[in-house]
């Protein structure tokens, strides 16, 4: 043991210790990664992963002492106006953090159609929102708030190591492909993506039951799919053969995807978000916008497009549309409908198109509304239904975003919690699928089911595409057929798709915001012609076309051609 042998040693001793425990004290104030008092990341730019680790290794005990308690005020969507058994669910979660987070959550629910004007409401009028679920699709959409300054920029809480659950469930360039383009021209992180794959996987489903009926056992091919709808037409009176959003989205396309031949060659890309544009690479690698509203009818566009495509009917999917509703697949006020979903579930609809992602929860709904029934399905893409690699693009975006309002007093202790969320499955699991045990049960680290004796429709229910869905902790229904769980990998597999053109692109609409405003409400007159209602195909395209013209869409292609060719400076068409 050390001894002290004189008073100019414990001096000079003394004095060590003084100018260690500064130093300490010092390092000390960059706090413990583990601890929920960390620091934003920003507030301490230069901390090093060495230097965490140095100060984590022998915790203060300030870092041991939980924060004070905070309530966040989350907003969200949801199908439901309220999520079954949620509070047990969060008595656990408090249970679990009492010591750590010290944290309560209250969830604000609302309607898909209302949760972009709820939060702008909210924030207008100054009162607490810590998390806003934000989208392309919501109205205001997420860039729309960005340009405001109305979302704080999360960049440095990503990639680092003081929130080791965000960095390992967030890939750099997963981020990358969710940041958005501020008022200043530079990307950044302003909303937590959240999805299980890097596209939905569109299908249609149908009654597997009927179809049995009329003596088809599955559904492969476009062929059974028109049998089955002719079986519900001359059988099922008053039962809608295809229901369909006709009040947002149209049919064409989704039937054009059907019967499109699958190419090698993908220098091409149509109805690019955010901008009622198409485009394709020249040969000199600079950009060529489509001049028509549908791509398929500039000869120019065609032109530049693999061989495959050269020889494809520019009205096929209009055609082919108009063709389903004359022979009575669709219902009659097909335009008027914005509850297919509802169609479906309510036995007044043979089938339904949605995405192959949320199959489990189809299924239980589907068979728990309607006794007796099954659910079937049919993919729409034949990259999918083929399973061919490289066959189906992405732009490796969610589509769903948790983002943090600027004027928000709880950033910190939101990420914290969010960290904590994607930090280990079971805190995961714990508000994906409930309480283990009493909501569900554990099939290994992939798969789960409901336990025997618990009701479906009462058992806990969050929406976790507002929340909880990454591409890193999936699990399925242990029910859910393995050619279905074959796709759905397939969804989360980045290698299984070729790169968008405008994958990392986003559109600033900033000098044609008049014309782009004008554009898409144009661009909804083609809805007649787009979900079958009408005849008159050309005349419908040449008006819209005229129309789309006298909107200003010349100088929304200009516009995008100049943006576009300066992206693709360093973001070079690869030949994907």
């Amino acid at each position: 043991m050390f001894r002290m042998k004189s008073k100019s040693t414990a001096l000079a001793l003394a004095l060590i210790l003084l100018l260690s425990a500064l130093a300490a004290c010092s390092k000390n104030g960059e706090k413990n990664e583990n601890s929920p008092n960390v620091s934003s990341p920003s507030a301490s730019p230069s901390a090093s992963p060495s230097e965490s680790a140095s100060a984590s290794s022998e915790p203060s005990e300030s870092a041991k002492t939980p924060p004070k308690e905070v309530t966040l005020e989350f907003y969200m969507p949801s199908g439901t106006a309220n999520v079954n058994d949620l509070q047990a669910v969060l008595d656990q979660f408090y249970a679990d953090t009492k010591d750590t987070l010290n944290t309560k959550l209250k969830f604000n629910f609302t309607t898909f159609d209302n949760i972009g004007q709820q939060v702008s409401l909210k924030l207008a009028g100054g009162e607490q929102v810590d998390s806003a679920f934000v989208a392309q699709w919501t109205a205001p959409n997420i860039n729309q708030m960005i340009a405001k300054n109305q979302l704080a920029n999360l960049d440095s809480y990503f990639n680092n190591d003081q929130y080791p659950g965000l960095k390992k469930a967030f890939t750099p360039e997963y981020l990358k492909n969710n940041s958005f383009i501020d008022a200043n021209g530079e990307s950044h992180i302003y909303g937590i993506p959240f999805t299980h794959g890097f596209d939905g996987g569109g299908v249609i489903y149908y009654r597997k039951d009927l179809a049995e009926k009329y003596g088809i056992a599955e559904i492969k091919s476009v062929e059974d799919l028109t049998k089955y709808y002719d079986g519900i037409v001359a059988n099922e009176k008053g039962m809608i053969p295809l229901t369909w959003n006709g009040s947002q989205d149209m049919l064409s396309d989704t039937l054009l995807t059907m019967v499109q031949p699958i190419t090698k060659k993908h220098n091409y890309e149509t109805s690019v978000a955010g901008t009622n544009s198409s485009i394709a690479i020249k040969p000199d690698g600079t950009l060529y916008v489509a001049k028509t509203i549908n791509p398929w009818s500039d000869p120019d566009y065609v032109a530049l497009l693999p061989d495959e495509l050269k020889s494809v009917d520019p009205l096929e999917g209009f055609k082919m549309t108009r063709d389903w509703y004359k022979k009575g697949y669709l219902e009659k006020d097909i335009l008027a409908q914005k509850d297919p979903d509802g169609q479906f579930m309510s036995g007044k609809a043979a089938s339904v198109v949605r995405t192959l992602d949320i199959y489990p929860s189809e299924k239980q709904q589907l068979e728990t509304a309607i006794p007796g029934a099954k659910l079937g399905y049919f993919i729409i893409n034949p990259g999918y239904l083929t399973g061919t690699a490289k066959a189906v693009g992405s732009d490796f975006k969610a589509w769903n975003f948790a983002a943090i309002p600027s004027n928000s007093k709880n950033i910190d202790r939101t990420m914290q919690f969010f960290d904590w969320l994607f930090s280990d499955l079971k805190n995961h699991d714990l508000f994906e699928f409930g309480i283990e045990g009493k909501h569900w049960t554990a099939d290994g680290n992939s798969k789960y089911s409901i336990p025997a004796g618990v009701d479906a429709a009462s058992n806990y229910n969050f929406p976790g595409f507002t929340l909880t869905w990454n591409p890193t902790m999936v699990r399925y229904d242990a029910a859910t057929p393995d050619e279905v769980v074959t796709t759905l990998n397939n969804l989360g597999d980045t290698n299984f798709f070729f790169k968008k053109l405008s994958a990392g692109f986003n559109f600033v609409t900033d000098n044609v915001k008049n014309e782009t405003a004008k554009l898409n409400d144009v661009k909804s007159l083609l809805r007649s012609i787009g979900d079958g209602v009408t005849d008159d195909i050309d005349g419908t395209l040449a008006k819209v076309q005229k129309e789309f013209d006298k909107a200003g869409y010349a100088k929304v292609r200009g516009e995008l051609e100049k943006q576009f060719n300066e992206f693709l400076k360093t973001n070079p068409y690869e030949g994907q």
